[in-house]
This record gives structure tokens, sequence and C-alpha cells, in this order.
């Protein structure tokens, strides 16, 4: 049985790995205080040739955009930390939030490849770290 654990956003994906490389997940949604907000819906991958990074490890740009994520979670995570900046992270999130009279999605927000628009997000980790990254990207391309 797999079972992985992430951060706030997504503390638990559980799913078994058969012999033929198939994981079955259903992401589980929590809150700060660790109360379920939702369900993901159940998905399955096929891994027909993993990778073995000890053999192959990252290169070039594979390992630069690695360093880069890494270095945008834990700005993230650093920023959701500290109360000050917490709160002008939430109010930029409750701008953008779905069902709030006259939201509109953030500048900064990247756009969706399969509606043309700029996203939205529903939770608040998940949006800090793509304003984060746009951020990061749009200064590195300058």
């Amino acid at each position: 049985m797999a079972r992985i654990e992430f951060n706030a956003a997504i503390e638990r994906i559980r799913g078994a790995m058969s012999k033929n490389g198939l994981i079955a997940r259903q992401k589980i949604y929590r809150n700060e205080s660790g109360r379920i907000t939702g369900y993901g819906r159940p998905e399955a991958y096929f891994i027909a040739n993993p990778r073995d990074f000890k053999r192959n490890p990252m290169r070039g740009k594979e390992l630069a955009y690695h360093d880069l994520w890494r270095e945008v979670c834990l700005q993230a995570k650093n920023e959701l930390a500290d109360a000050e900046k917490r709160a002008v992270w939430q109010e930029r999130f409750d701008a953008q939030s779905w069902g709030v009279k006259g939201s509109r999605p953030d500048s900064q927000a990247p756009v969706d490849k399969s509606t043309g628009a700029q996203k939205r997000y529903s939770q608040l980790p998940a949006f800090v770290r793509a304003m984060i990254y746009q951020e990061k990207k749009a200064s590195m391309s300058a």
C-alpha cells in the first residue's frame, strides 16, 4: 500500500501500487485546524518506466526548476508562518475567491491553458505558492 504525507494543503494521499505499476489515489483536503474540507476525485496512474534517480540524477534545466520550486515552497511556508504576511496573503486570497461579489482573479495569477482565463485558487497555501512562483519566474526571465 502506498502512503504519501504532504503539507497542510494536501495532508494525505492514500493508494495502492500494484505489481504492474498502477497507483490509485484520492486526495484529502484539510484546513489549518485539521478538519477535512473536501475530497478529490479518485485517480489512477500507470508508471511504465519509473526513474532511478541514482543512475539518472536531475541535471540542467530540470535541476534548476526543482531548486526553484523548492525555494518557492520554503518561502511560502515561511510567509504563511508570519502573522503579518499571512494577513496580507489572506486579503489577496479573499479578493480572488469564488462566490464573493465583485471578486476577480489576482493580476499575477497564471493563465489556465484549458480556459484561457486567469486561475482562481480555493486554498491559501496553493495560492501563495503560485503567486511567489510567478514572481520568481518573471524576475528570472527579465
